[in-house]
């Protein structure tokens, strides 16, 4: 089985699915309808870099106008093997992107928790940090830790661009200038493991990276 989604792009197809759902059960006009199925098929296509007949086939099944969402999560549950699962790090890897940290305590990481992730994130309670793992367009493995307040509000993330419980993240960094240091951050979901489920697009979280560098 060839594997072909990434983790937020599986969850740009369950949001797709989730409003066609929505609009099998609130819209009435047949045209409507029609003009939906026919934009979600499209959408959940072409998300896939390639297709073929049992994909097709697959998705296909969304199309149907009595669909339940227990019925559809049966359906997206058998597009999940197409997903390409984060690639699990070595302690090696780990130590040489976080090489100021001199003892770094990184979370077991679950076959799950891999399956559903575009980054993998952590809180170290003692230290009040998150770190936080992905790998760039190159696929090198790359992280950035911060600071993570323990405290949390409901707001949008800037990662995932869903609201949420959020905490702030402040990194610190210095200027090339002087030397001095200056911090960084934003808003993110204190729940990485939340935050991954809700990731559809990589655009904000690309737009944090830098925005943190």
């Amino acid at each position: 089985m060839e594997k072909l989604l990434y983790p937020y792009q599986f969850n740009y197809i369950k949001e797709r699915v989730a409003h066609l759902v929505n609009a099998y059960n609130s819209v009435n006009d047949p045209n409507t309808i029609t003009s939906i199925k026919d934009m979600t098929r499209e959408e959940i296509l072409n998300t896939f870099p390639s297709t073929n007949t049992t994909i097709q086939s697959t998705v296909e099944k969304f199309m149907n106008l009595q669909l339940t969402k227990e019925q559809a999560q049966k359906i997206l549950d058998s597009l999940q093997m197409y997903v390409i699962p984060f690639e699990h790090p070595s302690k090696k890897q780990l130590a040489q992107v976080f090489k100021r940290i001199k003892k770094l305590k990184a979370p077991l990481i679950s076959d799950e928790i891999l399956q559903t992730s575009t980054y993998i994130g952590w809180n170290d309670i003692a230290s009040n940090r998150k770190f936080i793992i992905y790998y760039d367009t190159l696929g090198k493995l790359n992280g950035v830790y911060g600071d993570i307040s323990n405290q949390t509000v409901k707001g949008f993330c800037s990662i995932c661009n869903k609201e949420s419980r959020v905490a702030l993240f402040m990194r610190k960094t210095r200027t090339a200038s002087d030397g001095q240091y200056t911090k960084k951050g934003d808003y993110i979901c204190y729940d990485s493991t939340l935050c991954n489920q809700q990731i559809s697009d990589l655009s904000h979280f690309h737009h944090f990276l830098n925005k943190i560098q």
